[in-house]
């Protein structure tokens, strides 16, 4: 009998982009994304036992819409080295190998050094790194048909289900391949003039496959037959046989420089110097960074866009509080503060010295969304009392998230009742079929007792001899996380719910890697964080197989602990199908197990919010773009 097992592998999203940039996001950050990206190409895998047929484009397929890469017009000017830009944030990167990120503050910097070779501006897709997206109605897109037989050596995809073992089959079965090509574009160099190939980009690949690699996305690499330089310009990914992804065009990864790190051992370039100061093939390089302090960068002369950036300088500089930022914007000591570094409580500060003619501000609706996530299934050895979904329903009903948005977001938002925005395509039309969980407190002392707790002498909920004495653990240094953390300790207490609140530091023990990290480590019993939606839903995030273990290096980012068979049958569907009218269905009912089940309580859509001092011009917050500096290299300063 034909054997199969879910791969329990570290997915990170980032917006479904190939540079592993946003799987959890600190503070008040863009994307950053989600998780967001599919990374894909796989070590090449032996697949002579696999006949294959000429390859024909696919039909009946739903193309994306997208702008095609275009040369930038050169300025006819040089970068103005006389002219610097300094850019606050109150995080600074965890790591500037992007490949073992976790830190959106990572996914800031790397924009400028490293950019993603795709973006999501507006809710479509553009090509960075290369000349188109590929697509089957152009041909660089197709399917063909290929025959395995138990000698075959790669992973295969039956019914959307992965089978690692195929030495069980009987006889010889044919399935559709999906193979995909991507030209780049010309001119792309490293920082040292070396040019950037396809083999960079396969390099990458088996980087993010290794298993010495801490929370690299396997999703797609599992479902990888191999990833190819075709020559210089021509890359070609060949899906696992049988299977199909909606986002097939965006399955690169990379790229890494093959002839810097080729032949380092993948487990120690985390710890090494590169991971410091990596190789640039973006507008800028790094110049010097001293971690917790500050990256300095300085104008790429290698850069492939002529007569960019127009600023020969850049500094990140890492700041301690919100605060810091806006006495350092006023003092005129930072230019620039985007997502890490200004939230919507700042509004009246970031008013205040507009109308003085200090700066400029910009507020835009996000696509960051901030929930609470329950330990259904701790791994720390302490009980999880959120394994019971009637207590995740009840402390759903007693959080007054009107009153949140109206107290501490100036009612700028709008509450979120699944992990995409009620705009998003895939959302159920109205709602429908999704519990609003208004604010209800009998509603939910009524599930409470349901659940078996009783009030105590003191008011507190106990049960069976136990006190209802919750961790919560959220980010420090953020003025917004902690005035919502409050309403919420408020509001639970009003229903016997004892809440402890731990403000910690984001880097170093909320969103630190491993067991030992609070999320990845499953070690809470309610978490205060923020993912992130995209032009395609984030169904990923709630997989069984991102549940955080021992087997997948903690690298997964459904920090949860739930596991739910009904939910993962129509998202990794959703997942594999390329017709959107078909997709649709599946999402939405990925969605109303995840409304009901509840493992994770979202909250609300925060609103980026960016200031830059009067004489800096250029900067343009974009809803649905990971980063806030995706155009930093046409900025500009003027006396």
């Amino acid at each position: 009998m034909l054997r199969s097992k879910r791969q329990l592998m570290s997915f990170a999203l980032m917006l479904v982009l190939v540079v592993p940039i946003l799987a959890a996001c600190g503070g008040e950050t863009t994307p950053t994304t989600a998780p967001a990206t599919t990374a894909p190409a796989t070590a090449t895998t032996d697949t002579s036992s696999a006949a294959t047929a000429e390859p024909t484009a696919a039909e009946a397929t739903v193309e994306p819409t997208v702008a095609e890469a275009t040369a930038e017009p050169s300025t006819g000017t040089t970068p103005d080295m006389d002219k610097t830009i300094i850019i606050g944030m109150t995080q600074s990167p965890d790591t500037l190998f992007g490949i073992e990120s976790q830190s959106s503050a990572t996914t800031q910097v790397l924009s400028a050094i490293q950019p993603a070779c795709f973006t999501t501006l507006s809710y479509e897709y553009q090509p960075v790194c290369f000349t188109k997206l590929p697509s089957f109605e152009d041909g660089d897109a197709v399917t063909q048909t290929v025959s395995v037989d138990s000698a075959y050596a790669g992973n295969i995809v039956i019914d959307d289900e992965l089978i690692t073992d195929t030495a069980s089959l009987t006889e010889a079965i044919e399935l559709e391949q999906v193979v995909v090509t991507w030209t780049l574009i010309d001119g792309m160099t490293w920082e040292d003039g070396t040019p950037i190939t396809a083999a960079d980009f396969v390099f990458a690949a088996e980087l993010y496959q290794d298993p010495g690699i801490k929370n690299a996305s396997r999703f797609v690499l599992d479902r990888t037959e191999k990833y190819e330089a075709k020559d210089e310009k021509t890359l070609v990914w060949y899906a696992a046989p049988g299977y199909t992804d909606a986002t097939y065009f965006l399955n690169t990864f990379g790229p890494e420089p093959k002839h810097v790190l080729e032949g380092e051992d993948p487990a120690t370039i985390g710890g090494s110097d590169y991971a410091s100061k990596p190789l640039a093939y973006g507008p800028y390089k790094i110049a010097e960074n001293t971690p917790q302090e500050s990256t300095k960068l300085v104008a790429n002369e290698t850069y492939w866009k002529k007569g960019f950036p127009l600023v020969g300088n850049v500094t990140f500089k890492y700041l301690t509080s919100e605060d810091q930022v806006l006495q350092q914007l006023e003092s005129g000591e930072i230019d620039v503060v985007g997502s890490i570094g200004l939230t919507l409580a700042n509004a009246p500060k970031l008013d205040e010295l507009e109308a003085a003619g200090v700066l400029k501000g910009q507020y835009v609706p996000a696509t960051v969304w901030e929930h609470m996530d329950f330990g259904v299934e701790r791994n720390d050895g302490q009980p999880s009392v959120f394994a019971d979904v009637k207590l995740r329903q009840a402390v759903a009903y007693a959080v007054n998230r009107k009153q949140i948005i109206d107290n501490v977001l100036f009612g700028k938002t709008v509450v979120m009742n699944t992990f995409l925005p009620a705009d998003h395509w895939a959302y159920p039309p109205n709602g429908e079929g999704l519990e609003a969980y208004e604010y209800d407190v009998e509603k939910a002392k009524a599930l409470l007792a349901e659940a078996g707790w009783v009030a105590g002498a003191d008011g507190i909920l106990e049960k069976d001899g136990t006190k209802l004495t919750i961790q919560f653990y959220t980010t420090e240094n953020n003025q917004t996380r902690e005035a919502v953390a409050q309403l919420i300790q408020e509001d639970l207490k009003a229903v016997g719910i004892d809440v402890t609140l731990n403000f910690v530091p984001a880097t170093d023990v909320l969103f630190k890697n491993g067991s030992e990290g609070i999320l990845s480590g499953r070690r809470f019993d309610l978490g205060l964080y923020a993912w992130v939606s995209g032009p395609e839903p984030s169904t990923a995030l709630y997989l069984c197989e991102q549940v955080p273990t021992e087997e997948n290096s903690f690298g997964g980012q459904n920090n949860t602990g739930w596991c739910n068979p009904d939910y993962d049958k129509p998202a990794l569907a959703s997942q594999s199908e390329t017709d959107r009218a078909k997709r649709i269905p599946l999402v939405i009912e990925a969605q109303k197990v995840f409304n009901a089940e509840l493992p994770t309580f979202p909250l609300y859509q925060r609103v980026n919010v960016g200031a830059y001092n009067v004489k800096v011009s250029g900067l343009e917050l974009n809803p649905t773009s990971q980063v806030d500096f995706w155009n930093i290299e046409t900025w500009d300063v003027t006396e």
